[in-house]
């Protein structure tokens, strides 16, 4: 009975090996050697999307509104970030990261998950409506400034971010129609996965981490710009609560594999 008993058991992991291979495969995880940039799909409209990403990213950390408004003995440089505020900034930073690197990246641009491939397309919309807040934002600022008997206008990062935004969108608009027209393949998986024990554990931890590393990225965030500037507070939740996940997911996996060590 037992022999029958190891037999399916064995079984049963040569299948989730199968079925962990064929999902790597099916997903292109790896990248082909031989080049430094072989992760990377290159093609033309790709690389608008990147080059817009990475002038939004740059743009969320520079000023969006500057000027001059009376201070303590005179006129002074007064600037609105977007950081400050709201922390549309921050909000800009990630989604335009995100955007970029799920079009950029060989494994999220050739991945055979619909969902996966228009998540750029949604992130590119969000960017558009936080810099149409940071506008917002930006422009009470500034009139504020004038109230008080100052001057200010628009900063060079708030139309830089537009530019990149503009760009990420036209080069996800290119890509677009290969989505739209899906057409599923025979290869085309349905169900690879059977959740078991490590990857339960792993979903459990990375939850956790997520809790707690957020805390410990504000906590940290206040200690370092104090409770007014909400953009690194934010940062601060949002970096942390990644690394957490990281943090967790790999501690719940690596005591699952000390208390039943995988063949």
């Amino acid at each position: 009975m037992s022999g029958r008993y190891s037999t399916a058991m064995d079984d049963r992991r040569d299948a989730d090996r199968l079925d962990r291979e064929h999902l790597d495969e099916w997903m292109r995880w790896k990248g082909s050697p031989g080049s430094r940039f072989a992760s990377l799909l290159l093609t033309p409209a790709r690389v608008t999307v990147g080059i817009g990403s990475v002038l939004a990213v740059i743009a969320g950390f520079m000023p969006w509104a500057e000027g001059h408004a009376p201070g303590h003995t005179s006129f002074e440089y007064v600037f609105f970030s977007g950081l400050a505020g709201q922390g549309d900034g921050v909000v800009l930073i990630l989604v335009s990261m995100g955007a970029g690197m799920l079009t950029v990246h060989r494994t999220p641009a050739t991945s055979r998950v619909r969902s996966v491939r228009l998540l750029p397309a949604l992130l590119v919309l969000l960017a558009g409506l936080t810099w149409l807040n940071g506008l917002r934002g930006s422009l009470l600022e500034i009139a504020a400034w004038s109230r008080r008997g100052g001057t200010g206008g628009i900063a060079p990062g708030l139309w830089i971010a537009g530019i990149g935004i503009l760009l990420m969108a036209a080069g996800t608009a290119a890509l677009m129609p290969e989505v739209i027209r899906w057409r599923r393949r025979a290869d085309d998986p349905v169900d690879l996965g059977r959740p078991g024990l490590r990857e339960l554990a792993e979903i459990g931890g990375g939850g956790i981490g997520v809790l707690v590393g957020a805390a410990l990225g504000i906590a940290v965030g206040i200690a370092l710009t104090g409770p007014t500037l909400i953009g690194t507070i934010a940062l601060g939740a949002v970096f942390g609560g990644l690394a957490g996940a990281y943090g967790g997911a790999w501690l719940a996996r690596a005591v699952v594999d000390r208390l039943r060590p995988r063949s």
